[in-house]
């Protein structure tokens, strides 16, 4: 099993503090349209993950035309950064463009998720006083949070293969463990990592990837 820690590590953490940030601010993110601004190793997964957990609608933008084509022939929408502002209920950057959103551009009631370390693209104090019912920065998206539990569930079942669908439950044990009012919980808590494990170990038998040969 192959799981790339920068690509799918961050995409399980964010879809974990967006399940979170919907709830919070009352969002259905089933039903809702999210952009994804940036389609690099973290981008491009964040926007995979996200169709595969069944997002009402996916919105990607690159400046990469070859970034783009993977991702809407998966079933995202192509569009640019001044429509997913305007029009996504859910805005997710990974630009590495600091500035990138300014303040008037923040549509009242979304939630935004500005990840690009060390300065995002739009401060999170700066994006709720603009109207953001939600905003945060990449400080509280931990990769730590996802990859030990993945491996030590893939590894107990020994899969032969780590399935979107155990990065989905994976995050969504994630989401389950947050302490009310956060979007996650602490990587420290070593409760969070034997959810995680139990939640991917348990869908990985539901796929049929369980392999109880004797070796």
């Amino acid at each position: 099993p192959v799981m790339h820690d920068d690509q799918h590590g961050t995409a399980i953490v964010t879809l974990a503090a967006i399940i979170n940030a919907c709830r919070i601010t009352g969002l259905q993110l089933k039903q809702s349209k999210m952009g994804q601004v940036g389609l690099g190793a973290a981008g491009s997964a964040i926007a995979r993950l996200a169709l595969a957990y069944g997002v009402g609608q996916v919105l990607v933008t690159d400046r990469s035309p070859e970034a783009m084509a993977p991702l809407i022939e998966a079933g995202a929408v192509a569009s640019d950064l001044d429509s997913i502002l305007r029009e996504a209920d859910v805005v997710v950057c990974t630009t590495g463009k600091v500035g990138l959103i300014k303040p008037e551009q923040v549509r009242p009631g979304q939630v935004i998720f500005a990840l690009s370390n060390p300065y995002p693209e739009i401060d999170p104090d700066v994006a709720r006083a603009a109207g953001a019912a939600y905003a945060a920065d990449g400080a509280s998206i931990n990769n730590a949070l996802a990859f030990p539990g993945i491996f030590k569930g893939a590894l107990l079942t020994r899969s032969r293969t780590i399935a979107p669908q155990m990065f989905v439950a994976a995050a969504e044990a994630i989401a389950r463990c947050a302490p009310e009012g956060e979007v996650v919980p602490s990587q420290l808590d070593p409760g969070v990592h034997n959810a995680v494990c139990e939640a991917v170990a348990q869908c990985a038998r539901e796929l049929g990837l369980e392999n109880t040969a004797v070796l």
